[in-house]
């Protein structure tokens, strides 16, 4: 299920192997079809790559910055941040550092709301591909 999901996703690796042709509008997709990477973000298992020392809305209102144009308000961008945390439940985390192994910060189950909650931020997102979501997560934040 992985290998299908990074291939739907666009982002096979040198070692999988595909076969057949995945098309988008009938069009075939390769992997710097970067469009479609905007269209579909994938998020793996890992939550590594976050940035520690940035809290929660600081995390969110980066990735925001990062996939909207010059023009864009701040006002609409500090909503799309504030709608987003009430959405994943972390609202009440929203000035707490993501934190890692060295910085404590908010719990595994918010990190890994953090994580998806960066993807969808892109205004040009339409589904998402969640590869092992809840994994190592608890029932309650799963």
């Amino acid at each position: 299920k992985s290998t299908l999901l990074r291939a739907l996703s666009g982002r096979l690796s040198e070692q999988d192997q595909q076969a057949g042709t995945i098309a988008l509008d009938g069009l075939p997709m390769i992997g710097s079809h970067q469009g479609w990477r905007r269209i579909c973000p994938y998020v793996g298992p890992s939550d590594a790559d976050h940035a520690p020392v940035l809290t929660v809305r600081e995390t969110f209102e980066f990735a925001r910055r990062c996939t909207s144009s010059d023009d864009t308000p701040n006002q609409i961008i500090e909503k799309n941040v504030q709608d987003l945390m009430v959405g994943l439940g972390l609202d009440h985390v929203a000035d707490t550092v993501v934190g890692d192994e060295n910085l404590r910060g908010i719990s595994g189950g918010q990190k890994r709301r953090v994580t998806v909650g960066e993807m969808i931020l892109d205004e040009k997102c339409r589904f998402v591909c969640l590869e092992n979501i809840t994994d190592g997560l608890s029932s309650n934040d799963s």
